[in-house]
């Protein structure tokens, strides 16, 4: 351990969770680093708390789920990104257990087999709502046509480009853009998480671009697109005035 940090502040390019991830054991109990208190979701995935660190009194997300492959990818991408509009990665290691929540007694439980490992991720925690709760009650309130909407659904999509532009310059493509992958931090602004990261080679950029042009779609107009695809009206949307959000911005977007 002591070789791997010294190692650490020796080579600046070695990020923290590939030092972590070379420990075979975990530097610390879970359960008395962290208070869970809240289940945040879960699915095939694993189980995504909402924890607070004791030492330091703050509130984080943390995600826990099997360790495979594609859960150390994207944990190890998500640790060298460092931008505003990409949930935050803090830590991530290696544990013999994983936590049920158990809501009845405010406990969490283990029951899984006993030699299987988890991978434990510390994340910046969001706001529970998603891109897609924002489209659904704007679809519910709202018409396509409301200046309101329009200009927030164009901040909106400009937060995302960046978020994008900026994953692309570090030689990823994040592969799984949609409303439901895209998060609001705790001041309200866009997050993009849940990657399904690879290097560029050899989708390219494209895989995002596309999405991106859907979830813009999405915002601004009362139809379905292609993450419901079996619901979209083409002929409706053909007789649509595809007018969008004039201004500042839009040269961004068809540059991109």
């Amino acid at each position: 351990i002591q070789r791997a940090r010294k190692g650490r502040h020796a080579n600046s390019k070695t990020s923290f969770f590939q030092v972590d991830i070379a420990l075979e054991t975990v530097l610390y109990s879970t359960k008395s680093q962290f208070d869970f208190k809240e289940l945040l979701g879960s699915g095939a995935f694993g189980q995504v708390y909402k924890v607070i660190d004791k030492l330091l009194d703050k509130h984080f997300a943390l995600k826990i789920v099997r360790f495979k492959e594609k859960a150390v990818r994207e944990a190890k991408a998500m640790s060298d990104l460092y931008h505003p509009h990409i949930v935050r990665c803090y830590s991530a290691w290696v544990g013999d257990s994983g936590y049920q929540w158990d809501s009845t007694d405010d406990s969490s439980s283990s029951t899984h087999d006993s030699s299987e490992k988890f991978l434990y991720i510390q994340m910046e925690l969001c706001d529970t709502r998603t891109l897609k709760e924002w489209i659904d009650e704007n679809n519910k309130n709202t018409s396509n046509r409301d200046s309101k909407r329009r200009k927030e659904s164009l901040d909106i999509v400009l937060q995302i480009v960046d978020g994008v532009e900026y994953i692309h310059s570090k030689k990823f493509i994040h592969r799984d853009l949609k409303p439901s992958n895209i998060m609001f931090g705790q001041e309200g602004q866009v997050k993009i998480g849940d990657f399904g990261l690879k290097s560029n080679k050899p989708y390219g950029r494209k895989v995002d671009i596309f999405p991106l042009g859907l979830i813009y779609f999405e915002l601004l107009w009362k139809i379905s697109t292609f993450h419901e695809k079996d619901k979209l009206p083409l002929r409706s949307c053909r007789r649509h005035d595809w007018t969008v959000a004039n201004g500042e911005g839009t040269s961004k977007l068809r540059s991109l």
